[in-house]
């Protein structure tokens, strides 16, 4: 509840335990000291039915009475602003709003039925206003609202792609049969926000009908330039259908620009590399607010320079020498067998990984506090594309000449996982000299205790 650019004084009466706002426009600041907000809602996690038609009851006569509450209070307290009271109702009103989209979470297939959807749309949507910054769970509400209303959403294979890919005009031919069945046998089927296991169904029926040109199909789809294509018209799709949602369902000015920046950093942070001039020059097209779309540019511009900045490549290993192992026990000793006679902890990680992301931000501090103690660092990846892992190693200079990192397949990566047991992530483990794991929990994030145990170790 503070303006940018503005000066504020509290007061802080510690005898008296009273607190007092100064500045140019305080009275807001202070009625709500005098009368704090009420963080009252209703979760679907706590509704003991969980039956939502009960639930959108108890929820809407919840915002009833906190309101009714409100105007009584002002009603006693005359000298209370309108301000004060619009304040308090929308707070109450987006609490609410956050806990009913988060709803979606609680069910089956992580879509809200129709009936709390159009609440949600004429209880809260439409009641969006700015500025958009000053209740916090509005982000919230937007992002899962957008989630339900994007649901089932997909992009699928047309012409333009087909013509791209084919080699020649037979190819042409079969992937135009194959689209040609696909609109017709599942496209056609799907009727508004379908749930991902009625589209698995669809999705089986139809490949269980066409095995003759299945597997031909694959092979082009599967071309590396087949795929990078797909990736960029796949986004591409996503993009103009959020901008069309978002249109059809009317926002107030900001939202759209909002939304779609949003959608587009989460994109780059996700992916951790630049996206293809179509993207920005759709964003571009699509985003009116100039200041947005600039972070936009200045992330995609980030990441083109961190594709280009050089490295030490040989931390990078190949897995070609170890094609033919498939146990997960064997296949580690063959990665550790390099390292005999050194400690050496292992960093399970993933390039989509906030957490593994944070924790790999401080591998300088990390390989000069255990520098002393000739420990190897092995990092394995878990589905991690090529050029967004070796961004993030570039970006936080995960490099040394005892650091080794690999990007194993994904048949290799989950069955080392199933061995270590790994269900989180990062996950760290330790091995002494001979390539035994050692039986201890281990977190290269508590760095201070993670060095006085190597410490240790490193004296027996």
């Amino acid at each position: 509840m503070f303006e940018p650019g503005k000066t504020y004084f509290l007061l802080y009466d510690f005898k008296e335990g009273r607190r007092f706002f100064m500045g140019d426009d305080v009275r807001l600041q202070n009625e709500l000291l005098k009368y704090p907000l009420d963080w009252n809602s209703i979760s679907f996690r706590d509704y003991p039915s969980r039956d939502f038609d009960s639930y959108i009851v108890s929820a809407d006569s919840l915002i009833k009475a906190q309101y009714a509450y409100i105007d009584s209070l002002c009603g006693l307290h005359p000298s209370l602003s309108t301000r004060f009271s619009i304040y308090r109702k929308d707070n109450t009103l987006w609490q609410q709003a956050c806990d009913i989209v988060q709803a979606r979470f609680m069910t089956k297939k992580f879509m809200l039925p129709e009936n709390v959807l159009q609440y949600a749309y004429n209880t809260f949507w439409t009641k969006l206003k700015d500025p958009l910054t000053l209740h916090h769970e509005t982000r919230s509400f937007v992002t899962d609202f957008m989630g339900c209303m994007t649901s089932g959403i997909s992009w699928s294979p047309d012409d333009e792609y087909c013509s791209k890919i084919a080699a020649d005009d037979e190819e042409l031919e079969l992937l135009r049969q194959w689209a040609s069945f696909f609109k017709e046998e599942v496209t056609s089927q799907i009727v508004g926000a379908i749930f991902q296991d009625e589209y698995q169904k669809l999705m089986e029926a139809f490949l269980a009908n066409h095995t003759d040109i299945a597997g031909k199909v694959f092979e082009i789809y599967g071309r590396p330039e087949a795929k990078e294509l797909a990736d960029l018209m796949s986004w591409l799709s996503i993009i103009n259908n959020r901008a069309h949602i978002l249109d059809s369902l009317g926002v107030i000015p900001g939202i759209k620009d909002i939304e779609l920046c949003r959608l587009e950093i989460d994109h780059f942070e996700s992916n951790h590399s630049s996206v293809a001039p179509a993207i920005i020059d759709t964003l571009r097209s699509l985003i009116v607010n100039k200041s947005l779309f600039a972070e936009i540019e200045k992330m995609n511009n980030y990441y083109i320079a961190l594709e280009n900045k050089e490295f030490d490549k040989l931390v990078l290993k190949s897995s070609d020498n170890l094609d033919s192992i498939t146990d997960g026990e064997a296949l580690l000793r063959e990665i550790l067998r390099p390292f005999k006679g050194k400690l050496v902890l292992l960093d399970v990680w993933g390039t989509w990984c906030g957490p593994c992301r944070e924790a790999l931000s401080h591998s300088s501090e990390e390989f000069e506090r255990l520098k002393p103690y000739d420990v190897e660092f092995l990092y394995l990846a878990n589905n991690s594309p090529k050029e967004s892992w070796e961004n993030v190693i570039k970006e936080y200079n995960v490099t040394g000449d005892n650091v080794t990192h690999y990007n194993l397949p994904e048949e290799q990566q989950s069955a080392v996982e199933r061995y270590l047991k790994i269900n989180s992530y990062p996950t760290y483990k330790l091995f002494d000299r001979d390539g035994n794991l050692f039986d201890m929990e281990v977190d290269a994030r508590s760095l201070s205790s993670l060095e006085s145990l190597i410490k240790r170790l490193s004296r027996e």
